[in-house]
């Protein structure tokens, strides 16, 4: 599972009280790299990140992703999901959308599910 947020403090908020593995824009390149080869061998079985896996990295398959805040953008939408859809035999692939109740949330995820493409 790749849990996704918008904010670094929401990231490492999680990673504390959860114990998961943190990537950000500080994490270093080696750390970084450890944690996507533990979370590729199934060692971490989930990690949490804002923007910085979007593009440009080689994320090992996760079946299940989970966006906690994000800006409403439809292209890193399809980024997150994109994430989560590769190729994997016989295995679904999930994604979910927490939306706060009361907040701007609520809106940019109605427009982005009834929006055409």
């Amino acid at each position: 599972m790749i849990i996704f947020t918008e904010h670094n403090s929401l990231v490492y908020a999680i990673s504390r009280e959860f114990l998961i593995p943190a990537i950000t824009h500080t994490t270093p390149k080696e750390e970084r790299a450890e944690i996507l080869d533990n979370f590729r061998t199934g060692r971490y079985t989930c990690i949490v990140t804002s923007k910085v896996l979007e593009e440009g990295i080689d994320v090992p398959e996760a079946s299940v992703g989970v966006i906690l805040s994000g800006s409403g953008s439809k292209r890193e939408y399809k980024q997150r999901l994109g994430r989560i859809l590769r190729k994997k035999e016989g295995k679904l692939a999930i994604l979910y959308e927490l939306v706060s109740k009361g907040t701007t949330e609520i809106g940019i995820a109605r427009r982005r599910k009834y929006a055409p493409e």
